[in-house]
């Protein structure tokens, strides 16, 4: 179970690692450039920061979410790797003792 869980948190960041520089690539250049209109003055001071700053929160925020879905994943390929193929233990018709 040990070495299971090693490979599917290996795979998580492997994937990971894939989808966070696959959004990079896409997103940095455009960045890059609202980086470098707001340092020339091309555009209004404010205005440029203020792009800059949101194209930024974005990448950040798209890249957490890369993250948080390839540990979800992660998650429930251990799971579903390392369950045992018998069925599940019975409950009991009730699991509680009603107060009287």
């Amino acid at each position: 179970m040990l070495a299971t869980g090693v490979a599917m948190g290996a795979a998580s960041v492997v994937r990971t690692g894939i989808g966070c520089l696959q959004l990079w690539s896409e997103r940095l250049p455009p960045l890059m450039q609202a980086g470098s209109e707001w340092r020339d003055g091309r555009l209004d001071a404010a205005q440029a920061e203020a792009q800059f700053r949101d194209e930024l929160l974005a990448l950040a925020r798209e890249s957490s979410e890369i993250a948080l879905r390839e540990l979800r994943r992660g998650v429930y390929d251990l799971d579903a790797f390392t369950r045992p193929d018998e069925p599940p233990a019975e409950r009991s018709k009730r699991p509680y003792r009603a107060k009287r």
